[in-house]
């Protein structure tokens, strides 16, 4: 299996996104941010490949302007306001970028540098190779001989240190650099990420036990994949993901109002009735408390232990909570064999504490666990088609 940081990503993210992408093939829309990124990359690698003699800022500027994506394959921009702020904002970037690079200090060894390293071979499987893939923006020599990675992004969040440090995508790039240069010593090998709409660059460090990890930590993960029915998994990622028209949790909302009937039933207006009942025994329900708090304040009050009306009546009824010494019962129990008959894991309890405990022993944890059953239930939430809208377009 061939693999890159990317897809690892995607099958993170969502088991269906990783299928629709990387094994039916199925190219994903650009988005505005993946088109812009996408070409302050191209932009860039022109400028350095002037090198040494690099462009001038007019030059540089002049190329943007030139060869801007004002409509790609599957891509446009949604008016002409979107398209200017983006614009400006790329000339912002290039600006800041050259009065911060030039004159350059450092030696560019290379470009988009592509790489294939096998990280996991079995002879015994058809599919036995393993093979981590990837592409560099720049490599870098430095006054010092240490050999720097840069990986330019564009995004609108700078992550922490910490966060930088655990940072897969840049030990992928070091795996990748160390197996086309074997000579590079780990020590000598600096790892940064540019982010260009800051003009800032964070940089770290790797040992080889942090490489082997993350190859352990990838052959796992390609296991999985391996393993994988593609289920599709919603999270907040969904608003920027181009399959949402194809995707089993998102198709219905894009489909038109003739697909909304099914048996000469309208699903539509079922679920908006279901919501205004559900509405409706929310505001019953709110009532029913009140109500039934009035009366316990009454017999509390009066000291009665039950109350009637025409159509029915309350009584108070005292329960006492039970709990046990529980060393003790196991000890009573278990010669009997009786023990495990009323032990039973609680799995809300025992995702909190595993968020709590190393990492090994999650692992460990993970490795003996086992689906008994796997079970569907439908679940409601009332956020209206327009506010879903609104949140998919804003993304």
């Amino acid at each position: 299996m061939r693999i890159s940081y990317s897809s690892l990503e995607n099958f993170k993210q969502c088991p269906l996104k990783y299928k629709l992408s990387n094994i039916d093939k199925i190219k994903e829309p650009k988005s505005k941010e993946a088109i812009f990124g996408s070409y302050i990359h191209k932009v860039l690698k022109w400028f350095y490949q002037k090198d040494p003699h690099f462009p001038t800022l007019d030059a540089l500027l002049k190329y943007y302007r030139d060869y801007w994506p004002q409509k790609t394959e599957g891509f446009e921009w949604k008016n002409p306001e979107e398209e200017k702020a983006y614009f400006k904002e790329g000339l912002r970037i290039l600006q800041e970028f050259y009065k911060r690079n030039i004159p350059h200090k450092t030696s560019v060894l290379d470009l988009e540098t592509r790489f294939e390293v096998v990280i996991d071979e079995d002879p015994d499987k058809s599919n036995g190779k393993h093979i981590l893939t990837g592409v560099i923006d720049r490599i870098d020599k430095l006054s010092d001989d240490t050999i720097e990675i840069i990986d330019y992004k564009t995004g609108k969040r700078m992550p922490s240190q910490k966060i930088l440090d655990k940072n897969n995508q840049l030990s992928f790039y070091a795996i990748g650099l160390k197996s086309r240069w074997p000579r590079i010593k780990i020590e000598d090998l600096r790892l940064s990420l540019y982010f260009l709409k800051f003009n800032e660059k964070i940089d770290t460090k790797r040992t080889e036990k942090d490489l082997e990890e993350v190859k352990d930590k990838t052959i796992d993960l390609i296991h999985q994949i391996e393993k994988s029915d593609f289920e599709p998994r919603s999270s907040v990622l969904c608003g920027w993901c181009g399959y949402q028209n194809i995707c089993p949790i998102w198709r219905h909302f894009y489909e038109d109002e003739q697909n909304n009937h099914f048996n000469d039933i309208d699903i539509k207006e079922k679920i908006d009735k279901y919501f205004t009942l559900k509405k409706e025994k929310e505001r019953l329900d709110k009532e029913l408390i009140e109500l039934q708090n009035l009366i316990d304040v009454y017999c509390h009050k009066k000291g009665l232990k039950r109350v009637f009306g025409e159509n029915g009546y309350f009584s108070h009824t005292v329960y006492n909570k039970v709990s046990y010494n529980i060393p003790k019962l196991k000890e009573i129990l278990e010669p009997l064999e009786k023990w495990e008959d009323i032990i039973e894991i609680d799995t809300k309890k025992l995702k909190k504490v595993l968020k709590e405990i190393p990492a090994d022993l999650r692992e460990k944890i993970k490795e003996i666990e086992k689906i008994e059953e796997r079970f569907k239930y439908l679940a409601a939430n009332n956020k209206s088609r327009k506010e879903i809208k609104e949140q998919i377009e804003n993304n």
